[in-house]
């Protein structure tokens, strides 16, 4: 039977914005299922807008709470419906609760005001990659994302990762930890990512390129 090829890029071709332009870790993939990766040094991060938003009506929540008795509110009830939050008496108990030492500026303290907010839990987690500078973090719904999803998430974010082509059609992403043992691993990986066989596969991985040189005679003028 005929194997079906899987070929991996060269460095200089992989482009992970193909991976973060699933819809589903994005606000387009409906409620509750963005990932936000705030924006770093060298990057924009990763539905930073939207996490402003949310990071601004955080604020905004502990301001009004600091403002409670004042002329603007009387009570937190009032604060929370101003700012867009529906109000419960248990989610008013849990966001005075939060608002005691929360920082709208520190993403732990974001994901427990939508965990507050929306009813589901969500966390953080950092990675690191291979240069020194090279970090992140991704908050994230726990109802949503898998251990492995974020890692991968995490991981390609950082550029630590490969991408295939598999029957001639590229956008199948492998994170380095896998691609490195070039074992049944990384077979079963891209055959899973494919639908098909491990068997079926035949795996080539990319071992650099050979530079021709290219020669033309030099003939002289009679």
């Amino acid at each position: 039977m005929k194997k079906i090829i899987a070929r991996e890029y060269s460095p200089c071709s992989i482009d992970f914005r193909n991976y973060f332009d699933y819809d589903g870790m994005k606000e387009a993939g409906g409620e509750n299922c963005a990932v936000y990766i705030p924006g770093g040094r060298n990057s924009y991060g990763f539905n930073n807008d939207e996490l402003q938003e949310i990071v601004k009506q955080a604020e905004a929540i502990l301001e009004g709470f600091e403002d409670i008795g004042s002329r603007y509110y009387s009570t937190h009830k009032e604060v929370m419906l101003d700012y867009g939050i529906a109000y419960t008496s248990r989610k008013c108990y849990l966001l005075k609760a939060w608002a005691k030492n929360a920082d709208a500026y520190k993403l732990d303290d974001i994901a427990g005001f939508l965990t507050i907010t929306t009813g589901k839990k969500w966390e953080t987690r950092a990675f690191h990659g291979y240069s020194q500078g090279d970090y992140c973090e991704v908050m994230y719904c726990v109802e949503r994302y898998t251990e492995q999803w974020i890692t991968e998430i995490g991981n390609f974010w950082l550029g630590c990762g490969t991408e295939f082509e598999i029957d001639n059609c590229g956008g199948y992403y492998v994170m380095d930890t896998v691609r490195w043992h070039e074992g049944a691993e990384l077979v079963r990986a891209l055959a899973d990512m494919h639908g098909c066989n491990p068997d079926d596969l035949e795996v080539h991985l990319y071992d650099g390129e050979v530079r021709t040189p290219k020669y033309r005679l030099l003939e002289l003028a009679s």
